[in-house]
């Protein structure tokens, strides 16, 4: 085998040992890290070399030579192709203890924490069929697809299992029709309002909203457990979108401030709480997390509990660095991504906090992508 400097196109024979927080396969070759999509702990296979860094690669995998006697038979067609499953072929179990240990390991790395305590991860009551909205993309021939992984290329399909049976029956339909060429997406999503737990919810085409109804509701339910509400408290939600946090907390706690930057969102926020009957204990602020947590109807008052749910980025430095002169008894901090999570966490605990626990969810089967409700209480 040649040496790293010339593995660039090369085909190389490799076996993979795990699994890497990106999702991707890892195996070695001449003593260099290979990162591969779609591999398994397990499988021997014939990779192509695509990139090559200074201290790993990436490769494609071309064939199996012996497969992971573990591996599972993907649902999906275009399985590899479109570039949004990357697990189909991992058995859902594993899935789930994957991304247990996903957050885990980067909550002690980039966390700097001893041995977190870190939850079983809680499965989608659905491993497919549990999409509730998805953006598809147009061919130049004009038929609808989703573009490939790392890539511009829009890969036409006519299935797709993770979508909810309704949006699956509706692409299978359109998939069947001949459509002008057009750029642009189109979207597919459930009707609205959206039962999500105890509440109905008003989401507007500019709203964010989570791509997986029930384990939402998980989600929700997990927040309010750590948050054990007594009726009377003051919390303060941070990025608080169309209020999927702010009307349940409400209907629990004395009252509620919610920060969101996004104004189509505070309106559908606004129009939740009305729908819930809780909006006399709930006021919103529109504006940057950033900006907004200096204002007065923050800084003067006492909060017992600070939520706070940012985007895959995590918190603006700022921003936490004023979360922390709060000083509230009790911080629950839902994250879409472990590593920015964790960046955060050591923020947090090398000032006053310590991580309770953190639950992690899987609101996204078949990918590697994973929610996570961490618990962090201030200490005396």
């Amino acid at each position: 085998m040649q040496q790293v400097k010339q593995m660039r196109e090369e085909m190389v024979t490799v076996e993979f040992t795990e699994i890497a927080q990106t999702g991707e396969a890892i195996g070695r070759v001449d003593g260099v890290v290979l990162f591969v999509p779609f591999g398994f702990p397990g499988d021997r296979a014939e990779v192509v070399i695509t990139e090559r860094k200074r201290n790993f690669a990436r490769g494609r995998l071309v064939r199996l030579l012996t497969a992971s006697p573990q591996r599972t038979l993907p649902r999906c067609p275009h399985f590899t192709i479109c570039g949004g499953c990357e697990w189909q072929h991992i058995p859902y179990a594993e899935q789930l203890r994957l991304k247990q240990h996903t957050v885990h390991t980067q909550l002690t790395r980039i966390g700097k924490l001893s041995d977190p305590n870190v939850l079983a991860c809680l499965p989608s009551p659905q491993a497919y069929g549990y999409r509730n909205h998805a953006r598809l993309q147009r061919t130049p021939s004009g038929a609808i697809g989703y573009r490939a992984a790392r890539s511009h290329t829009v890969v036409a399909i006519e299935t797709c299992p993770i979508l909810e049976p309704a949006l699956e029956q509706a692409l299978q339909q359109l998939s069947l029709q001949a459509l002008p060429t057009a750029q642009g997406e189109l979207e597919l999503r459930v009707p609205m309002p959206l039962q999500i737990g105890d509440y109905r919810y008003r989401i507007g085409p500019d709203s964010f909203f989570q791509v997986n109804t029930a384990v939402a509701a998980q989600l929700v339910a997990e927040t309010l457990r750590v948050l054990a509400l007594q009726g009377q408290e003051q919390v303060l939600e941070l990025y608080c979108g169309m209020g999927l946090f702010t009307v349940p907390i409400a209907a629990q706690a004395g009252y509620v401030l919610g920060i969101e930057g996004n104004g189509a969102a505070i309106v559908d926020a606004r129009a939740n709480a009305l729908a819930a009957d809780v909006s006399a204990r709930v006021d919103f602020i529109t504006g940057s997390v950033e900006e907004a947590l200096y204002q007065p109807a923050v800084q003067q008052r006492r909060w017992d509990a600070i939520v706070l749910d940012p985007p895959r980025a995590g918190v603006a430095q700022s921003a936490l660095q004023t979360l922390l002169d709060l000083a509230a008894p009790t911080v629950v901090y839902v994250s879409c991504d472990p590593a920015t999570l964790a960046r955060d966490a050591q923020i947090l605990c090398a000032n006053g906090y310590c991580l309770q626990a953190a639950q992690p969810l899987d609101m996204f089967p078949q990918t590697h992508h994973v929610e996570t409700v961490a618990l962090f209480t201030r200490m005396a």
